[in-house]
């Protein structure tokens, strides 16, 4: 009887949040999360937890609808000014190091939707999805193919767009779809897109599914109209986290895999470029097999800051005034720095993790 009571409040929290009655979903949700404590005190021990953690949630969520629509309109507001900044990406390709392939595939993506000669049957990308390990250059690749076209660049990340406010987060993401359809020639770049979007299901999802109605619509809007120039790119580590309404809209998936050797080294080179090396590279990059271009840039980093703290013993203990005028002491990179690097950054992806993306990839990619 108690658990039909806590699916008829939930059903009744759906209801009015479907007709828009934010506060009244917010008390039902509020009760419902009442009813499953109660529930929790109440079921054997291998269940109390379940509950409990869902009565969080229903409370939670329920608090938060009941904010004050005011406060909600005014955080909002100030959210799609921060997420809808424009910005022209100074990255070029020869930035990226390696990524060839992936590279190629973007590069022939993104120019042929902007040819103007070209015939009808050459059918045109508007919507790509890069997936891969963390720290392999997504974000970097975005910033290049807006470099590319001198489009109008906007970055958004999941963490940034989820509104701390309930129900806000469809209206960021309609607001970015028609600021981008505005300001066109145009790049979004949706990052960490599988937090927004991931597969419906579970009780407390009528903010998500409105969030990926919103992305689907937007990507519905601009790709069918021919002569709107908006680009789409999503980025995912978690590609099989996906909705698969949200993955079939995408044209091209392209992977990012982790450099390669020859890679590795160009990334090397790109970080360490003006530093003095008493080191053989080419060992260097051998021993970080497996790491990506992120993990490469913060080994080469703390290998310097090994460098600069033997250098400059004393850098903490200067005032203010005494910065002004100081001049960091250096030495050429040893073998040692690397060695102490090695030990404190480790790659953050493993085989296992790798085979999946093959697999993924090669059944959806």
């Amino acid at each position: 009887m108690i658990r039909q009571q806590l699916q008829a409040e939930l059903e009744r929290a759906h209801t009015a949040e479907a007709k828009g009655s934010e506060k009244e979903a917010g008390e039902h949700y509020v009760k419902a999360g009442a009813i499953a404590r109660k529930l929790a005190y109440q079921a054997p021990r291998e269940h109390a937890e379940e509950f409990f953690h869902s009565a969080s949630q229903y409370e939670n969520v329920g608090n938060l609808i009941k904010t004050t629509e005011g406060q909600q309109r005014a955080e909002s507001e100030a959210m799609i000014d921060k997420m809808v900044v424009t910005q022209k990406p100074s990255t070029k390709w020869d930035d990226i190091g390696g990524l060839d392939e992936a590279k190629h595939t973007l590069k022939e993506a993104i120019i042929i939707p902007f040819v103007q000669g070209r015939p009808d049957f050459v059918k045109i990308t508007k919507s790509i999805l890069l997936y891969g390990p963390p720290g392999t250059g997504k974000t970097l690749l975005a910033k290049a193919s807006s470099n590319t076209l001198n489009a109008t660049f906007f970055e958004a990340k999941a963490s940034g767009l989820l509104s701390k406010y309930f129900g806000e987060s469809s209206k960021i993401i309609s607001s970015l779809f028609g600021k981008a359809s505005e300001k066109q020639p145009s790049l979004i770049f949706l990052d960490e897109i599988d937090s927004l979007a991931p597969s419906r299901s579970g009780d407390i999802n009528e903010s998500s599914r409105r969030v990926l109605g919103e992305i689907l619509e937007g990507m519905e809007g601009f790709s069918n109209k021919k002569d709107e120039k908006v680009i789409f790119i999503g980025a995912t580590n978690k590609p099989w986290d996906l909705d698969d309404a949200l993955l079939s809209r995408f044209q091209r998936k392209i992977y990012v895999p982790l450099p390669d050797e020859e890679s590795r080294k160009k990334i090397f080179g790109i970080h360490l470029k003006g530093a003095e090396l008493k080191v053989n590279i080419d060992d260097i990059v051998k021993r970080s097999e497996g790491y990506s271009g992120r993990d490469i840039a913060a080994l080469c980093q703390d290998a310097i800051n090994t460098m600069i703290r033997e250098k400059n013993p004393d850098l903490e203990s200067l005032t203010s005034k005494q910065l002004e005028t100081y001049s960091l002491s250096t030495r050429e990179l040893l073998p040692s720095d690397f060695d102490t690097a090695f030990e404190k950054v480790k790659p953050a992806s493993d085989s296992k993790s790798l085979d999946k993306y093959s697999e993924w990839g090669n059944e959806f990619g």
